[in-house]
C-alpha cells in the first residue's frame, strides 16, 4: 500500500452502455426511494430512458453536485429476531433513490479502479473489495491460526468493536482522506455534494415522522458509502505490529504468545489502536471489545482498552461463523442445524403436499443455505458431527411422500440431491479453483506448496504438496485436506476456462462417484 498518491482521479466520461447495463441489472423486489420511481419501471423502460438518464448522470458528475431529491432517503424497521414488541430487535434500512444508487454504482467503479491501480488499498481489508470474501478472509485466518496451534503455539486474539461506525465518519476528514487518494475536482466536489445536507424520514406502518437533518457519518444504505468508509479507516492497520484482518468495520488482531514480551507488544497494538480511533473521531466500544485466548498453555494474559479490562471471550461470532477457543466449530455447526431444521419445519407446515420436484426447490433455496455458508472454514472431520449434519436432509427427504420406505441413498438419487458431506467436498474444491486461477486476490490467498515438474508424470500441472501436521486441527484445515482431493483431479477439469465450466466438468466427473448420494462411503 503506498502512503501517497501521485495519480489523480478528477472526472470521468459516463458511458450509455454501462447505464444501460446496470438499468437492467437492477433488482424489481427492491422498494423504491423518496423519488417514488420503482426499480422495474426503470429497468422494463430501460432502452427508452438510457439516453435522457446518462445526461443527467454527466451533468451532475460534471457540476460536481447531486440533485437535492437524492439526498433525501426514508428510514424504515426491518426486525432481527426477538420478540417483535421491542424496538431494540429491530434494524433501521435507509431506502435512497434508484437512480442514485445506479450512479453511486458507477462512481465506486471508477474510484475503486483507480485505487486498485495505485496499490492504495491495505492488504487487510476483505470488505468490498472486488476478488475478496468473508469465506477468503476467514480461511486466512484459520490458516494462519491452524498452523502456530499445529506446533503446540498460543494466540491471543482481539475482537475490536466500532460503535456505531458508519454513522461517526466526520465528513471534513472523509474528504480530506478520499483527496489524499488522489481523487480530486469535480468528482470531489460530486461526493462532497453527496454527503453533504442529507435528510431522512422515518416511515412505520405508513405513519411518517418529520424530516430530520443527517450529521456525520457515510449514508447508510447507499452504494458508494460502504468504499468510502474503507477509505476512511485505510491506515488504521499502518498503527499495528500484530496480524491485523478487516471486513469493513469487523476488525481482529492477533499475535502468537510466545513469553510475556509478546503480550506487552499486542497490549501496545491496543493501545495504538486506541490512539488512531481517538484522532480520527472513530470509537471503539470497551464493552463489546474481546480477547479469546487459543492454545492448551495459553497463560491467558489480561489486556485493556482505554483503561478498560477485556473481558475473556470462549466464542465469537466472527463474519457469520461461530468460532471457540478451540476451532472445533461445534457451536456454530449446532446453531446452523438448529436453524435449518426450523425453516424445514415451518416449510412443512406452510405446505399440504410436497411433491419431488417442489421439495428440491425449496430445499435448495431456503435449508441448504444455512448448512453450507463458509464451509470450507468449518468442515468437520469427526463422523459424529458430519453424521448430524446429514440428519437434517436425512429426515427431511423421509417425509416426502413416495420416499418414506426408500434407503438414504436411495430417496438421494430418486430426487437428485447429493449428501450434504460430497456438497462440502465440492465446495472445498470450487474455493481451490479461485485460488489456483486468480479469481480471488493472488495476494489474499492461503499458500500452498506446489510439486515440482520433474516429479509430475500423470495428471494436471497445478498438483500440490499436502502440508506436514501433527495434530487433528492441522490435518483437517483446508490447505491439507483438500490436497488429495485437488491433486486427483483430471487436468481437463482443473484446467476450465471459466468458473462455471469446472463446476459442470466436476459434476459430470462425479457421476458415477458412489459417494455423492452415500454418506458412509
Amino acid at each position: 500500500m503506498k502512503d501517497k498518491c501521485d495519480e489523480s482521479l478528477t472526472n470521468f466520461q459516463i458511458d450509455k452502455d454501462i447505464v444501460l447495463k446496470r438499468l437492467n441489472n437492477l433488482a424489481i423486489t427492491k422498494a423504491m426511494g423518496p423519488d417514488e420511481l420503482h426499480p422495474r419501471v426503470l429497468k422494463e423502460l430501460s432502452n427508452e430512458i438510457v439516453e435522457v438518464v446518462t445526461n443527467i448522470f454527466q451533468e451532475s458528475i460534471d457540476s460536481g453536485s447531486v440533485p437535492t431529491l437524492w439526498n433525501k432517503a426514508i428510514v424504515t424497521a426491518i426486525h432481527k429476531k426477538g420478540s417483535k414488541t421491542l424496538a431494540s430487535n429491530y434494524r433501521p434500512i435507509s431506502l435512497t433513490c434508484v437512480l442514485c444508487k445506479v450512479l453511486e454504482g458507477i462512481v465506486r467503479a471508477h474510484i475503486l479502479d483507480h485505487l486498485q491501480q495505485n496499490d492504495l488499498l491495505c492488504n487487510e481489508q476483505y470488505g468490498f473489495v472486488p476478488k475478496r470474501s468473508t469465506s477468503l478472509q476467514l480461511l486466512n485466518v484459520m490458516e494462519e491460526w491452524s498452523k502456530i496451534l499445529d506446533r503446540g503455539g498460543n494466540i491471543d486474539v482481539i475482537y475490536c468493536d466500532i460503535m456505531k461506525a458508519f454513522d461517526q465518519v466526520p465528513k471534513k476528514r472523509l474528504l480530506q482522506k478520499v483527496s489524499a487518494c488522489g481523487v480530486k475536482g469535480t468528482l470531489l466536489q460530486w461526493i462532497d455534494s453527496f454527503l453533504s445536507d442529507r435528510r431522512f424520514k422515518v416511515v412505520v406502518n405508513g405513519k411518517q415522522s418529520s424530516e430530520g437533518i443527517v450529521t456525520s457519518g457515510v449514508p447508510q444504505g447507499s452504494v458508494l458509502g460502504p468504499l468510502l468508509f474503507v477509505i476512511y479507516i485505510n491506515d488504521m492497520p499502518q498503527c499495528v505490529d500484530s496480524s491485523l484482518f478487516m471486513f469493513a468495520d469487523d476488525t481482529k488482531a492477533f499475535r502468537e504468545i510466545v513469553n510475556s514480551s509478546d503480550n506487552d507488544l499486542l497490549q501496545n497494538d491496543i493501545d495504538n489502536l486506541s490512539k488512531w480511533s481517538a484522532d480520527w473521531l472513530i470509537k471503539f466500544h470497551p464493552e463489546k471489545c474481546s480477547v479469546m485466548h487459543l492454545g492448551k498453555n495459553n497463560p491467558k494474559n489480561e489486556y485493556y482498552l482505554n483503561g478498560h479490562k477485556l473481558c475473556k471471550s470462549e466464542s465469537e461470532r466472527d463474519l457469520g461463523v461461530t468460532v471457540n477457543d478451540e476451532l472445533t466449530f461445534k457451536e456454530h455447526i449446532e446453531s446452523k442445524i438448529s436453524k435449518a431444521r426450523q425453516i424445514w419445519g415451518m416449510i412443512r407446515r406452510s405446505f399440504i403436499f410436497i411433491d419431488w420436484n417442489t421439495f428440491s426447490l425449496l430445499f435448495k433455496a431456503l435449508v441448504r443455505p444455512h448448512l453450507e455458508y463458509a464451509n470450507c472454514v468449518w468442515s468437520p472431520a469427526g463422523k459424529g458431527m458430519i453424521k448430524e449434519i446429514e440428519s437434517v436432509q436425512r429426515a427431511a427427504t423421509k417425509q416426502i411422500q413416495g420416499l418414506q420406505r426408500l434407503s438414504y441413498p436411495d430417496r438421494l438419487r430418486a430426487l437428485g440431491l447429493p449428501t450434504l458431506k460430497h456438497r462440502r467436498r465440492r465446495g472445498d474444491l470450487i474455493e481451490m479453483f479461485k485460488i489456483m486461477t486468480g479469481l480471488y486476490d493472488p495476494s489474499a490467498v492461503p499458500s500452498f506448496e506446489s510439486v515440482s515438474e520433474n516429479k509430475l508424470t500423470r495428471g494436471h500441472r497445478y498438483k500440490l504438496r499436502r502440508p506436514l501436521s501433527k495434530t487433528k486441527l492441522g490435518h483437517n484445515r483446508f490447505t491439507s485436506r483438500i490436497v488429495n482431493d485437488w491433486n486427483s483431479l483430471p487436468h481437463e477439469i482443473v484446467e476450465s476456462p471459466t468458473l462455471n465450466t469446472f463446476k459442470n466438468r466436476l459434476d459430470e466427473y462425479f457421476t458415477y462417484d458412489p459417494t455423492i448420494y452415500d454418506p458412509d462411503i
